[in-house]
């Protein structure tokens, strides 16, 4: 008797604004893309994380997607409602989460959805769990004979020894995305900042679906003086959506 493969899970954390309609938006066209059941919640103060960790494995859940409201602009008319996860609070739910978490802004999924990846590249040891992520956009979209593609973004380091990691990043996903048929382009960046703080002014530039970021793992004592580099990623004024993962004793592979 065949096995039946249970079906796989994208769930909403939403609410009453316009990130949370947002984030609805963007969870369907996940579910569409990957496959999947969508199921949206609405979150409350009583729904603990960890409660949502626990049903999410449960569920066979593979993506949260979470709306955070842009920042207040001055001037601005009381009364808009502002979504249940902040930038802390978002931060603070994603960082303990085995399950990728979908950040996205108030803005609604461009026309071309997903198509256009960019997977941002720096010395990081996860770039295997990133780059496999950004594979699957594209690889879904093929299954629908619709063109995909990831833009991996690196900055040009002058010192030899942190060069040579990029490099040898570079090349796994060179091989990675050839073995899996994955259409890519490698474009080299001079950025004064971090690369993946980069990729959200290169992602509208470039008109791109979403760009991915791998959390930190241990915060130093300058990330607890002026802020972790995803304090300045996630909920982003453009709202670029960023897709957040952690990194995982095991890869997680997501079946096709």
């Amino acid at each position: 008797m065949k096995e039946e493969i249970k079906k796989t899970k994208i769930l909403v954390l939403s609410d009453h604004s316009l990130a949370g309609k947002a984030a609805r938006e963007h969870g369907q066209l996940i579910a569409q893309l990957f496959q999947s059941e969508m199921e949206v919640i609405m979150m409350t103060k009583k729904i603990l994380p960890e409660q949502l960790y626990i049903y999410a494995e449960a569920q066979n859940v593979i993506l949260f997607v979470i709306g955070i409201s842009a920042p207040k602009k001055r001037g601005e008319i009381k009364g808009r409602v502002q979504s249940f996860f902040t930038v802390r609070k978002g931060i603070s739910f994603i960082r303990p989460s085995r399950i990728p978490v979908l950040v996205v802004g108030e803005v609604l999924p461009l026309s071309t959805g997903y198509q256009k990846v960019i997977l941002p590249v720096d010395v990081d040891r996860q770039t295997k769990e990133k780059a496999m992520w950004a594979s699957y956009f594209v690889r879904f979209y093929n299954k629908q004979n619709i063109k995909a593609e990831v833009q991996v973004i690196h900055n040009q380091h002058k010192e030899e020894v942190t060069r040579r990691k990029v490099e040898n990043n570079l090349s796994f996903i060179e091989k990675l995305y050839n073995n899996l048929e994955v259409d890519y382009t490698i474009i080299p960046q001079q950025a004064s900042m971090h690369i993946d703080q980069e990729s959200l002014s290169y992602a509208q530039r470039e008109g791109a679906g979403v760009t991915l970021i791998m959390m930190t793992r241990f915060y130093s004592l300058i990330d607890l003086l002026f802020g972790s580099k995803e304090s300045k990623i996630i909920g982003n004024p453009e709202g670029i959506p960023v897709l957040c993962l952690n990194e995982r004793d095991d890869l997680f592979v997501l079946c096709q």
